[in-house]
């Protein structure tokens, strides 16, 4: 098996303060709850960020450059993971993310068109959302 190279390793044992820098530090006094979870996942090792960890982080647009890829790399398999809301919501966040990324990085979209291409509307754990704003957010990802 094919050992996994060094700089991999390390950027998994980074934190965003540490990659994405400056650091940001404790949030303010008068943080809300979302402030002070965002401040306190920029210091949590890569390797250890969840689902829903992930979903928040891109949602309020922090480490883009970092994160999306991740996400990427687990939506291009499963497009439907979840965090704390729904099947899906993880790829709801990235499919938010402005089209100028996509343009700047074609190969995180070809990745992400794979993980679309695998969506089955037939799927039970499909999610049904107001308006039909997955479908709607799909074919504007599927149009860059």
């Amino acid at each position: 098996m094919p050992e996994i190279p060094p700089e991999i390793v390390a950027l998994a044992a980074s934190t965003l303060d540490e990659v994405d820098p400056p650091a940001w530090g404790p949030p303010p006094q008068d943080a809300s709850s979302l402030v002070r979870r965002v401040h306190g996942l920029r210091t949590v090792p890569l390797a250890q960020l969840g689902i829903d960890d992930l979903r928040v982080l891109i949602s309020q647009d922090v480490g883009r450059e970092t994160l999306v890829p991740l996400a990427v790399g687990m939506l291009r398999y499963r497009p439907l993971l979840e965090g704390d809301f729904y099947p899906g919501d993880l790829l709801m966040a990235v499919l938010r993310v402005p089209e100028s990324h996509w343009t700047a990085h074609p190969d995180q979209l070809a990745a992400l068109r794979e993980g679309l291409d695998r969506l089955d509307p037939d799927d039970p754990e499909y999610p049904v959302l107001d308006d039909d704003e997955l479908e709607r957010a799909v074919a504007r990802a599927r149009s860059w």
